[in-house]
């Protein structure tokens, strides 16, 4: 398995590895090397794909948050690191397997596959990162878009990726293989899209040119249980709301925090503080608020009022699934397309952009969904109906692994 990006698009692939190897298969993971722990506690082999990408996020963070040429700028320094780094050790990697399944900017997977002549599978967690007419492109700040807009988006997508395609043929011809001649369709590869979301939260794109195969997003359940110090927290008072940007980096952390702070009191709720990427909630902070690490979204989601979050399509399901009002506020990416469901769903309100946070106006989105009993009902019911469709529960494992292993 070969995900390419931060937590949002590693752990599902772990989540399927698992649901692999239970099912009698060896899995190994080829992936950023922040992540190997977490591969190799659930016993799966592990290689390196080469980018420690929470430095490289953090070296970019002015980007992260500020969006624009800043954001431009970054990407593009990411990606000549990354395709300087990944294909030789993914070709490696996959040498002897019987088949590579890709999540993320997974570039290199396909090229292996096509070195070693063996199946290839790329899963796509968000629908906007599909042509299509319904959606503008995920690189793009707007989740709406006049019909004209979305289509003359698409079409300059291949003049943007040019240099994108231009490194990944330079690898190519060192592997002695024909150049690719779309990024996005060697990214996808030869097999159907699988199709990583729930239909009922996020269905994938009905007019595209690229066959795509629903399964349903996965999300394992966190194990582990939430730490005394928190359980604490949670069982003295009301519910908290939760505040997190998860692998999101933040070039003033300090400051980010202060404006985070100053919503939460003029809410008048009390909250937990996810620390994530971006280290937020150092510092002394007020007794109605409690900093955390990484923790269990699924046990903890169930236990607030409401999530706060970046967007990111695993934690917009965990709250989702958990039945939890959401508000967002986005920073890059599909984040944009995440916060826009959220809202035709009625599960909270109009996204509060990352660039520019200010704390009146969310203050203001948090008063106004806790506030909202039809959010708090919209919320619940979708949470029941996504718990029951869950393609890694028991019954609906051999399904998912027959759409996953066939080739």
């Amino acid at each position: 398995m070969n995900p390419e990006g931060t937590r949002g698009d590693v752990y599902p692939l772990l989540a399927l590895g698992e649901a692999c190897r239970n099912a009698g298969h060896q899995v190994l993971m080829c992936a950023p090397p922040n992540f190997e722990v977490a591969a190799r506690t659930r016993g799966f082999g592990f290689h390196s794909s080469g980018l420690d990408v929470e430095a490289a996020l953090a070296d970019h963070a002015g980007g992260v948050v500020g969006g624009g040429l800043a954001l431009a700028r970054g990407q593009r320094a990411l990606m000549r690191e990354f395709l300087g780094q990944c294909f030789g050790r993914v070709a490696a990697a996959a040498a002897g397997a019987d088949l590579i399944v890709a999540s993320g900017v997974s570039l290199a997977a396909p090229t292996a596959a096509e070195l070693h002549a063996i199946p290839h599978r790329y899963v796509a967690y968000c629908p906007s990162l599909i042509p299509s007419r319904e959606h503008p492109p995920a690189v793009l700040p707007a989740a709406r878009l006049p019909d004209w807009a979305i289509r003359l988006a698409w079409g300059c997508i291949p003049v943007l990726l040019r240099p994108v395609l231009n490194g990944i043929n330079a690898r190519r011809r060192e592997l002695g293989l024909a150049p690719a001649r779309n990024p996005i369709a060697h990214m996808f590869g030869r097999q159907p899209v699988l199709m990583a979301s729930d239909a009922a939260l996020a269905a994938g794109p009905a007019h595209t040119r690229f066959a795509v195969e629903p399964i349903g997003a996965l999300q394992a359940d966190d194990e582990g249980a939430l730490p005394e110090k928190l359980e604490a927290f949670l069982d003295a008072g009301p519910p908290p709301l939760y505040i997190g940007f998860g692998s999101m980096t933040d070039p003033a952390p300090v400051e980010t925090t202060r404006i985070l702070l100053d919503a939460i009191e003029r809410s008048g709720c009390r909250a937990v503080l996810s620390r994530g990427w971006a280290g937020l909630g150092d510092g002394g902070l007020p007794e109605h608020v409690i900093a955390a690490d990484a923790i269990s979204h699924t046990k903890l989601f169930r236990r607030v009022a409401a999530v706060v979050h970046h967007g990111g399509a695993g934690t917009t399901t965990r709250a989702a699934r958990a039945g939890a009002p959401q508000i967002v506020v986005p920073h890059l990416m599909d984040q944009f397309y995440w916060a826009e469901r959220v809202r035709v769903l009625g599960l909270g309100p109009p996204p509060v952009c990352r660039r520019g946070l200010d704390a009146v106006r969310l203050a203001e989105a948090i008063s106004a969904t806790l506030d909202n009993d039809t959010v708090a009902e919209s919320a619940a019911n979708l949470g029941e109906r996504l718990r029951r469709s869950d393609p890694l529960r028991p019954e609906n494992r051999k399904t998912l692994l027959e759409q996953v292993l066939e080739t």
